[in-house]
């Protein structure tokens, strides 16, 4: 009993300890930069729904409104089985290169994205929640890492604000740095684990459609 407890202690501190310090020691000798660039290739962004009558029209006006040609941006909109006017809102957009996709009865957020995956028309699936608002140079920064071949996944981070536009949350708790501090190592060394499900994109090529009972944004970065 008393060996199974060390060794649990020692599988905790090599997760939460051992992994970044390795990490920092390989970042040390060999880095895999990221080559950005300027291009803006055809991105679709996807939104799951489900009763987001209060927040979908401002969703959709910021991505609507976000630094990138047109022509080469699309929204698809998901409702999940939603009862209130989500469905409604999001219709006055169509024609300004938003689609909506009604999935009823409800079947999940990871079956809804499975569906608009192959709906999409995008080379880059970016994946947005109901509720997020980007900056406006968010898609072409997320966009510029793609120029670079080698790169199949890429994560943004989120700061939660309250209904005053104040933040609440930006990162700054001891395991929220723990966790930037640990995806900046691992994009050092190229391979990005964990990401916020509500600013992150992959390249359709590699997307694979997912059980629906699995969470998409644990799933996908693996």
């Amino acid at each position: 009993m008393i060996a199974a407890f060390w060794v649990s202690i020692a599988g905790i501190f090599a997760a939460y300890v051992g992994y970044p310090f390795l990490l920092a020691a390989i970042s040390r000798v060999w880095t895999r930069p990221v080559a950005k660039g300027a291009g803006s290739p055809r991105v679709s962004i996807l939104i799951a729904a489900h009763n987001e009558e209060v927040s979908i029209e401002a969703t959709v006006r910021n991505k609507l409104a976000l630094e990138y040609p047109a022509e080469l941006r699309e929204v698809i909109v998901i409702s999940d089985g939603s009862s209130d006017k989500t469905d409604e809102i999001v219709r006055r957009f169509e024609g300004q290169g938003v689609r909506l996709l009604v999935q009823n009865p409800r079947q999940g957020k990871t079956a809804a994205l499975n569906w608009a995956v192959r709906e999409a028309t995008g080379d880059i699936l970016v994946f947005s929640d109901a509720n997020s608002m980007y900056r406006p140079d968010a898609l072409k920064a997320i966009a510029s890492n793609f120029a670079d071949p080698t790169v199949g996944y890429v994560t943004g981070k989120m700061v939660y604000v309250d209904d005053t536009g104040s933040v609440i949350g930006d990162g700054c708790s001891a395991y929220m740095k723990y966790e930037n501090k640990l995806r900046d190592l691992e994009t050092r060394v190229g391979s990005v684990v964990g990401v916020d499900g509500g600013v992150d994109a992959v390249r359709k090529s590699l997307f694979e459609p997912m059980r629906p009972e699995l969470l998409p944004d644990f799933v996908l970065p693996l």
